[in-house]
Protein backbone atom coordinates (compact mmCIF):
# COMPACT_ATOMS: atom_id res chain seq x y z
CA UNK A 1 0.00 0.00 0.00
CA UNK A 2 2.48 2.62 0.73
CA UNK A 3 5.76 2.45 2.33
CA UNK A 4 7.60 4.75 0.52
CA UNK A 5 11.68 5.30 2.14
CA UNK A 6 13.00 8.65 0.62
CA UNK A 7 16.67 7.80 0.89
CA UNK A 8 17.41 11.42 -0.48
CA UNK A 9 15.06 13.50 1.22
CA UNK A 10 17.20 15.57 4.91
CA UNK A 11 14.69 13.59 6.73
CA UNK A 12 16.19 10.24 5.63
CA UNK A 13 13.37 8.30 6.50
CA UNK A 14 9.74 7.98 5.42
CA UNK A 15 7.09 5.80 4.67
CA UNK A 16 3.63 6.68 2.76
CA UNK A 17 1.03 4.32 1.54
CA UNK A 18 -2.20 4.87 -0.62
CA UNK A 19 -5.13 3.40 -1.69
CA UNK A 20 -7.83 5.15 -4.09
CA UNK A 21 -11.09 5.34 -6.35
CA UNK A 22 -12.38 1.91 -7.64
CA UNK A 23 -15.64 0.49 -9.40
CA UNK A 24 -17.22 -2.38 -8.06
CA UNK A 25 -20.44 -4.25 -7.43
CA UNK A 26 -19.92 -5.36 -4.13
CA UNK A 27 -16.72 -5.23 -1.24
CA UNK A 28 -16.20 -6.72 1.43
CA UNK A 29 -12.86 -4.23 2.16
CA UNK A 30 -15.17 -1.39 2.85
CA UNK A 31 -14.46 -0.01 6.43
CA UNK A 32 -11.45 0.92 8.34
CA UNK A 33 -8.21 -1.14 8.43
CA UNK A 34 -5.30 -1.11 10.95
CA UNK A 35 -1.80 -2.51 10.69
CA UNK A 36 1.53 -2.83 9.73
CA UNK A 37 4.14 -1.97 7.00
CA UNK A 38 7.58 -4.04 7.45
CA UNK A 39 10.03 -1.77 5.80
CA UNK A 40 13.48 -4.02 6.32
CA UNK A 41 13.01 -4.57 9.56
CA UNK A 42 11.10 -1.15 10.60
CA UNK A 43 7.59 -1.28 11.17
CA UNK A 44 5.31 1.98 10.42
CA UNK A 45 1.63 1.49 11.65
CA UNK A 46 -0.45 2.16 8.86
CA UNK A 47 -4.37 3.02 8.45
CA UNK A 48 -6.56 2.28 5.61
CA UNK A 49 -10.13 4.04 4.94
CA UNK A 50 -12.14 2.97 2.77
CA UNK A 51 -15.74 3.78 1.71
CA UNK A 52 -18.21 2.29 -0.80
CA UNK A 53 -20.83 4.57 -2.56
CA UNK A 54 -24.51 3.29 -2.93
CA UNK A 55 -23.35 2.16 -6.68
CA UNK A 56 -20.10 -0.06 -5.17
CA UNK A 57 -17.43 2.37 -6.14
CA UNK A 58 -15.02 2.55 -3.55
CA UNK A 59 -12.78 5.40 -2.40
CA UNK A 60 -10.19 5.04 -0.04
CA UNK A 61 -7.20 7.06 1.93
CA UNK A 62 -4.09 5.57 3.88
CA UNK A 63 -2.15 7.15 6.54
CA UNK A 64 1.12 6.23 7.68
CA UNK A 65 0.11 7.33 12.04
CA UNK A 66 4.33 6.99 12.55
CA UNK A 67 5.68 9.48 10.28
CA UNK A 68 2.23 11.68 10.33
CA UNK A 69 1.60 11.17 6.65
CA UNK A 70 -2.40 11.46 6.28
CA UNK A 71 -5.02 11.15 3.39
CA UNK A 72 -2.63 9.53 0.47
CA UNK A 73 -4.53 8.79 -2.31
CA UNK A 74 -5.12 5.06 -4.18
CA UNK A 75 -5.09 5.59 -8.37
CA UNK A 76 -6.67 1.93 -8.84
CA UNK A 77 -7.45 -0.54 -6.59
CA UNK A 78 -9.68 -4.16 -7.67
CA UNK A 79 -10.68 -6.83 -5.65
CA UNK A 80 -11.26 -9.82 -7.53
CA UNK A 81 -12.19 -12.95 -5.60
CA UNK A 82 -9.94 -13.13 -2.51
CA UNK A 83 -7.36 -11.12 -4.53
CA UNK A 84 -7.23 -7.31 -3.27
CA UNK A 85 -4.83 -5.27 -6.14
CA UNK A 86 -3.65 -1.59 -5.76
CA UNK A 87 -1.78 1.20 -7.89
CA UNK A 88 -0.56 4.18 -6.72
CA UNK A 89 0.79 6.93 -8.56
CA UNK A 90 0.80 10.17 -6.63
CA UNK A 91 2.79 13.23 -5.01
CA UNK A 92 2.90 13.82 -1.37
CA UNK A 93 4.47 16.91 0.15
CA UNK A 94 7.07 15.76 2.99
CA UNK A 95 8.87 18.41 5.53
CA UNK A 96 7.82 21.03 2.43
CA UNK A 97 8.69 19.62 -0.37
CA UNK A 98 7.03 17.64 -3.36
CA UNK A 99 7.62 13.91 -3.58
CA UNK A 100 6.33 11.87 -6.16
CA UNK A 101 5.36 7.89 -5.20
CA UNK A 102 4.48 5.24 -7.17
CA UNK A 103 3.98 1.77 -6.72
CA UNK A 104 1.44 -1.59 -6.19
CA UNK A 105 -0.24 -3.55 -3.66
CA UNK A 106 -1.15 -7.47 -4.25
CA UNK A 107 -2.78 -9.14 -1.20
CA UNK A 108 -5.03 -11.72 -0.20
CA UNK A 109 -7.83 -11.37 1.92
CA UNK A 110 -9.06 -14.18 4.34
CA UNK A 111 -12.56 -15.79 3.76
CA UNK A 112 -14.23 -13.74 6.95
CA UNK A 113 -13.02 -10.13 5.43
CA UNK A 114 -10.89 -9.06 9.02
CA UNK A 115 -7.83 -9.76 7.74
CA UNK A 116 -5.26 -8.82 4.82
CA UNK A 117 -1.89 -9.76 3.72
CA UNK A 118 -0.11 -8.66 0.77
CA UNK A 119 3.13 -7.26 -0.47
CA UNK A 120 4.23 -3.57 -1.13
CA UNK A 121 6.25 -2.99 -4.13
CA UNK A 122 7.71 0.83 -4.54
CA UNK A 123 8.54 1.72 -7.63
CA UNK A 124 9.42 5.09 -6.94
CA UNK A 125 11.79 5.78 -5.41
CA UNK A 126 12.60 2.46 -5.99
CA UNK A 127 12.81 0.52 -2.88
CA UNK A 128 12.93 -3.30 -1.66
CA UNK A 129 9.24 -4.70 -1.09
CA UNK A 130 7.46 -4.61 2.11
CA UNK A 131 5.30 -7.02 3.71
CA UNK A 132 2.15 -5.34 4.87
CA UNK A 133 -0.77 -7.24 7.26
CA UNK A 134 -3.81 -4.86 8.26
CA UNK A 135 -7.01 -6.04 9.98
CA UNK A 136 -10.10 -4.95 9.92
CA UNK A 137 -10.88 -2.30 12.74
CA UNK A 138 -14.59 -0.99 13.38
CA UNK A 139 -14.71 3.16 12.39
CA UNK A 140 -14.60 4.48 15.72
CA UNK A 141 -11.55 1.93 16.85
CA UNK A 142 -9.23 3.43 13.89
CA UNK A 143 -6.05 4.76 15.41
CA UNK A 144 -5.57 8.51 15.23
CA UNK A 145 -3.02 11.10 15.03
CA UNK A 146 -1.34 11.67 18.33
CA UNK A 147 -1.67 14.74 19.99
CA UNK A 148 1.41 17.48 19.44
CA UNK A 149 3.91 17.11 22.38
CA UNK A 150 4.37 20.42 23.81
CA UNK A 151 7.80 21.69 22.59
CA UNK A 152 7.98 25.61 23.78
CA UNK A 153 10.64 26.26 26.13
CA UNK A 154 14.17 26.37 26.67
CA UNK A 155 17.09 23.37 25.57
CA UNK A 156 20.05 22.35 25.34
CA UNK A 157 22.60 19.84 23.20
CA UNK A 158 26.15 19.59 22.47
CA UNK A 159 27.59 18.86 18.95
CA UNK A 160 30.70 16.66 18.49
CA UNK A 161 32.68 16.92 15.75
CA UNK A 162 36.04 16.90 14.68
CA UNK A 163 37.49 16.55 18.36
CA UNK A 164 35.04 19.90 19.01
CA UNK A 165 32.03 20.07 21.09
CA UNK A 166 29.70 23.00 21.04
CA UNK A 167 26.88 23.42 22.99
CA UNK A 168 23.60 24.65 21.49
CA UNK A 169 21.01 26.57 22.93
CA UNK A 170 17.62 26.26 21.08
CA UNK A 171 14.25 28.62 22.81
CA UNK A 172 10.70 28.02 21.10
CA UNK A 173 7.56 29.84 21.61
CA UNK A 174 4.28 29.30 20.42
CA UNK A 175 1.93 32.38 19.37
CA UNK A 176 -2.14 32.29 20.00
CA UNK A 177 -2.70 30.02 16.66
CA UNK A 178 -0.27 27.24 17.43
CA UNK A 179 2.23 28.59 15.28
CA UNK A 180 6.31 27.97 16.24
CA UNK A 181 9.16 30.42 16.02
CA UNK A 182 12.54 29.83 17.86
CA UNK A 183 15.67 31.26 18.19
CA UNK A 184 19.60 29.34 18.53
CA UNK A 185 22.49 29.84 20.35
CA UNK A 186 26.26 28.74 19.70
CA UNK A 187 26.82 29.44 23.25
CA UNK A 188 30.65 28.09 23.20
CA UNK A 189 30.89 30.76 19.97
CA UNK A 190 29.31 33.84 21.64
CA UNK A 191 26.82 33.47 18.93
CA UNK A 192 23.47 34.23 20.70
CA UNK A 193 19.64 34.97 19.63
CA UNK A 194 20.06 33.43 15.67
CA UNK A 195 16.45 33.79 14.17
CA UNK A 196 14.90 30.48 12.97
CA UNK A 197 12.87 31.45 10.00
CA UNK A 198 11.35 27.84 9.72
CA UNK A 199 10.44 25.77 12.30
CA UNK A 200 7.18 22.98 12.55
CA UNK A 201 5.71 20.12 14.36
CA UNK A 202 4.00 17.52 13.17
CA UNK A 203 3.29 14.66 15.42
CA UNK A 204 6.48 14.45 17.18
CA UNK A 205 8.57 15.27 14.39
CA UNK A 206 10.33 18.78 15.06
CA UNK A 207 12.01 19.86 11.69
CA UNK A 208 13.82 23.49 11.95
CA UNK A 209 15.95 25.14 9.47
CA UNK A 210 18.39 28.10 9.48
CA UNK A 211 19.14 30.24 6.88
CA UNK A 212 21.87 32.19 8.11
CA UNK A 213 24.25 29.35 8.66
CA UNK A 214 22.35 27.18 5.46
CA UNK A 215 21.95 24.41 8.21
CA UNK A 216 18.86 21.97 8.57
CA UNK A 217 17.46 20.07 12.09
CA UNK A 218 15.29 17.37 12.15
CA UNK A 219 14.73 15.24 15.42
CA UNK A 220 11.91 12.98 17.20
CA UNK A 221 10.30 14.49 20.68
CA UNK A 222 9.86 11.78 23.19
CA UNK A 223 6.36 11.30 24.65
CA UNK A 224 6.78 13.07 27.70
CA UNK A 225 8.46 16.39 25.68
CA UNK A 226 11.57 16.50 27.66
CA UNK A 227 14.41 15.22 25.12
CA UNK A 228 14.63 15.95 21.44
CA UNK A 229 16.43 13.33 19.38
CA UNK A 230 18.00 14.18 15.50
CA UNK A 231 20.44 15.11 13.11
CA UNK A 232 21.87 18.76 12.65
CA UNK A 233 23.40 19.18 8.93
CA UNK A 234 25.74 21.51 7.10
CA UNK A 235 27.87 20.56 5.32
CA UNK A 236 28.14 17.18 6.65
CA UNK A 237 24.85 15.73 9.16
CA UNK A 238 26.05 15.30 12.86
CA UNK A 239 23.93 13.60 15.64
CA UNK A 240 22.17 16.35 17.82
CA UNK A 241 19.80 15.60 20.64
CA UNK A 242 18.30 18.40 23.03
CA UNK A 243 16.97 18.01 26.85
CA UNK A 244 15.14 20.56 28.50
CA UNK A 245 17.23 23.37 30.34
CA UNK A 246 16.62 26.17 32.32
CA UNK A 247 15.97 29.86 30.53
CA UNK A 248 19.10 31.41 29.99
CA UNK A 249 20.42 34.02 32.14
CA UNK A 250 19.77 37.65 31.42
CA UNK A 251 23.06 39.31 30.10
CA UNK A 252 24.37 41.96 31.73
CA UNK A 253 24.43 45.43 29.79
CA UNK A 254 28.14 46.85 29.03
CA UNK A 255 28.77 49.76 30.98
CA UNK A 256 29.28 52.73 27.90
CA UNK A 257 32.65 53.98 28.04
CA UNK A 258 34.14 56.74 26.13
CA UNK A 259 35.35 55.27 22.52
CA UNK A 260 39.10 54.20 22.28
CA UNK A 261 41.00 55.53 19.11
CA UNK A 262 40.22 51.95 17.43
CA UNK A 263 37.12 51.53 18.11
CA UNK A 264 34.78 50.93 14.83
CA UNK A 265 34.29 48.65 12.24
CA UNK A 266 37.65 47.16 10.39
CA UNK A 267 37.76 45.10 7.21
CA UNK A 268 39.98 42.18 5.20
CA UNK A 269 40.10 39.87 3.24
CA UNK A 270 41.76 35.67 4.05
CA UNK A 271 43.13 33.94 1.57
CA UNK A 272 44.04 30.52 1.38
CA UNK A 273 44.91 29.83 -2.72
CA UNK A 274 41.51 30.37 -4.71
CA UNK A 275 39.16 30.89 -1.77
CA UNK A 276 38.83 34.20 -0.47
CA UNK A 277 36.42 35.85 2.13
CA UNK A 278 35.27 38.97 3.90
CA UNK A 279 36.12 39.65 7.29
CA UNK A 280 34.83 42.20 9.70
CA UNK A 281 35.81 42.81 13.18
CA UNK A 282 33.50 45.69 15.36
CA UNK A 283 36.07 47.24 18.32
CA UNK A 284 33.99 48.66 21.05
CA UNK A 285 35.45 50.09 24.35
CA UNK A 286 33.49 49.72 27.31
CA UNK A 287 34.08 50.61 31.08
CA UNK A 288 35.45 47.09 31.28
CA UNK A 289 37.77 46.92 28.59
CA UNK A 290 37.89 46.53 24.71
CA UNK A 291 35.02 44.11 23.32
CA UNK A 292 35.11 42.46 20.04
CA UNK A 293 32.82 40.99 17.14
CA UNK A 294 33.88 39.67 13.84
CA UNK A 295 31.60 38.57 10.99
CA UNK A 296 32.16 36.67 7.80
CA UNK A 297 29.75 38.15 5.13
CA UNK A 298 29.95 35.61 2.51
CA UNK A 299 29.40 32.70 5.13
CA UNK A 300 26.75 34.52 7.40
CA UNK A 301 25.03 37.55 8.62
CA UNK A 302 25.82 36.26 12.24
CA UNK A 303 28.67 37.78 14.22
CA UNK A 304 30.35 36.34 16.75
CA UNK A 305 31.48 37.70 20.57
CA UNK A 306 35.13 37.42 21.24
CA UNK A 307 35.91 36.06 24.36
CA UNK A 308 38.68 38.43 25.32
CA UNK A 309 40.51 41.45 23.61
CA UNK A 310 43.97 42.43 24.96
CA UNK A 311 45.68 45.64 23.55
CA UNK A 312 49.03 46.42 24.74
CA UNK A 313 50.39 49.74 22.75
CA UNK A 314 50.19 48.92 19.42
CA UNK A 315 49.88 44.71 19.90
CA UNK A 316 46.25 43.69 19.59
CA UNK A 317 45.37 40.42 20.17
CA UNK A 318 41.44 38.93 19.86
CA UNK A 319 40.21 35.81 20.69
CA UNK A 320 37.53 33.46 19.86
CA UNK A 321 38.15 30.61 21.89
CA UNK A 322 34.93 28.62 21.44
CA UNK A 323 35.62 28.52 17.39
CA UNK A 324 39.30 28.34 18.26
CA UNK A 325 40.03 31.46 16.16
CA UNK A 326 43.02 34.33 17.29
CA UNK A 327 43.96 37.33 15.82
CA UNK A 328 46.97 38.84 16.62
CA UNK A 329 47.71 42.27 14.91
CA UNK A 330 50.00 45.22 14.88
CA UNK A 331 48.04 48.79 14.88
CA UNK A 332 50.03 51.21 12.27
CA UNK A 333 51.00 54.35 13.49
CA UNK A 334 48.23 56.31 11.67
CA UNK A 335 45.38 54.74 13.04
CA UNK A 336 44.58 53.48 9.80
CA UNK A 337 45.39 49.68 9.51
CA UNK A 338 46.26 46.31 11.58
CA UNK A 339 48.07 44.01 10.21
CA UNK A 340 48.28 40.30 11.93
CA UNK A 341 47.81 36.78 11.53
CA UNK A 342 44.58 34.71 11.68
CA UNK A 343 44.89 31.29 13.68
CA UNK A 344 41.82 28.78 13.52
CA UNK A 345 42.62 25.54 14.41
CA UNK A 346 46.64 25.82 14.38
CA UNK A 347 46.24 27.05 10.26
CA UNK A 348 47.53 30.72 10.46
CA UNK A 349 47.34 33.46 6.91
CA UNK A 350 47.61 36.45 6.83
CA UNK A 351 45.14 39.09 7.57
CA UNK A 352 45.50 42.87 7.21
CA UNK A 353 42.88 44.87 8.29
CA UNK A 354 41.78 48.67 7.42
CA UNK A 355 39.31 50.82 9.18
CA UNK A 356 35.92 51.01 7.49
CA UNK A 357 34.02 53.93 6.68
CA UNK A 358 31.87 55.01 9.76
CA UNK A 359 27.99 53.69 8.92
CA UNK A 360 24.75 52.44 10.58
CA UNK A 361 24.55 48.94 11.42
CA UNK A 362 25.70 46.80 14.45
CA UNK A 363 26.44 42.90 15.40
CA UNK A 364 24.16 41.03 17.45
Amino acid sequence: MYYLIARNLATGLIAALALSPVCMAQSQVAGDWQGTLNAGGTQFRIAWHVTAAKDGTLTATVDNLDQGIYGVPVKAMTVNGATVTQTVDTTIQINGESLDVRGAFEGTIDKDATEIKGTWTQTAPQEAQAEMDLKHVPANAAAKPAAQPAVTGDWQGTLKGGGNELRIGLHITAAKDGTLTATFDSLDQGVNGVPIPAIALKDSKLTFSIDSAHAVYEGTVNTDATEIDGTFTQVQSIPLDFKRAAPPAPVAALKPAPPSDIDGSWTGTLEAGATKLNIVFKITNTADGLTAQMQSPDQSPVWANASSVVRKDSALTISFKGIGILFEGKISADLRGIDGTFTQNGNALQLNLKRAAAQGGAGI
